[in-house]
């Protein structure tokens, strides 16, 4: 008759001799990399680990503020790139990888975007009130992103939007609340989504008049409530945001390749109704 010892050895062998239950895999959401626009600087991280990565955009100025992610291929350095700023063409070591548009003094945006590992500037190039750019005050910043991956996975998006030439292209109305939205740049060149609420009573053609009369200098039209800078071809980024019922506008200020004039000159614009408006 077995010992108690023995049958003891027999189950912890049987169950060494057991397949392994595989276990179940967990999708990890994205970490926010948060970054505060203030007169003239971004205050952010240093280093941060690649793969998709919550920008979080909160503006503590009195200005206009977005954020642009800039990767600069080694072993060009920032001070380089900033020699770069006012040149009339950009250095063709720097690629633009999105960022969070812009946004309100007091405003708050987010995008997720997939970062690779390299080394990266972040950037405002809104100007003040004399018509300087920000960037020239020192609103330019690098960014370390490392090889040791965050272990995120992007998250599935609600909605999409592509941007082609020039054009904003949406499957489907976007309904009130919150949303994940795939910003997908189908175009021939880099394109941009920024995101306007129509105030009361104006349209598209009273921001378009608005952006191109300086003369008009009467209140804006429009309250800015971010989007993502310029997305490279054939890229794309993740756009998070709630969306009341009202009436917006998509835009890209980005300037062409060709006559270098923004996109919305060419018909880059387009005004969307979410929900009821009344």
């Amino acid at each position: 008759m077995p010992t108690r010892r023995a049958l003891a050895i027999g189950l912890v062998a049987a169950l060494a001799c057991r397949p392994a239950t595989p276990r179940a895999t967990v999708a990890l959401p994205p970490p926010i990399f948060t970054v505060t626009a203030r007169e003239y600087a971004f205050d952010a991280p240093d280093t941060i680990p690649s793969g998709p990565t919550t920008i979080r955009l909160i503006s503590r100025g009195r200005e206009e503020h977005f954020v642009q992610l800039m990767r600069i291929t080694s072993p060009h350095t920032l001070d380089e790139f900033r020699r770069t700023l006012t040149a009339p063409a950009p250095a063709p070591w720097v690629t633009t990888v999105g960022g969070v548009g812009t946004l309100e003094p007091g405003g708050t945006a987010t995008t997720t975007v997939d970062l690779a590992p390299g080394f990266y500037a972040m950037l405002c190039d809104m100007e003040d009130p004399h018509g300087r750019p920000h960037f020239l005050d020192g609103m330019v910043r690098g960014l370390v992103v490392t090889p040791d991956r965050n272990g995120a996975t992007m998250p599935a998006a609600d909605a999409a939007v592509d941007l082609v030439d020039y054009a904003f292209v949406l499957a489907s109305p976007l309904p009130p609340g919150d949303h994940r939205i795939e910003v997908r740049n189908r175009g021939r060149q880099d394109h941009m989504v920024l995101v306007w609420r129509l105030h009361p009573g104006k349209s598209a053609g009273d921001v378009v008049h608005w952006m191109t009369t300086p003369s008009d200098t009467g209140p804006a039209p429009v309250t800015l409530l971010g989007g993502t800078p310029d997305v490279p071809q054939g890229d794309s980024a993740q756009l998070v945001m709630r969306l009341d019922p009202g009436r917006y506008l998509l835009i890209c200020l980005v300037d062409d390749v060709r006559d270098h004039k923004p996109h919305f000159v060419h018909g880059m614009f387009r005004e969307i109704t979410v929900g009821a408006t009344s």
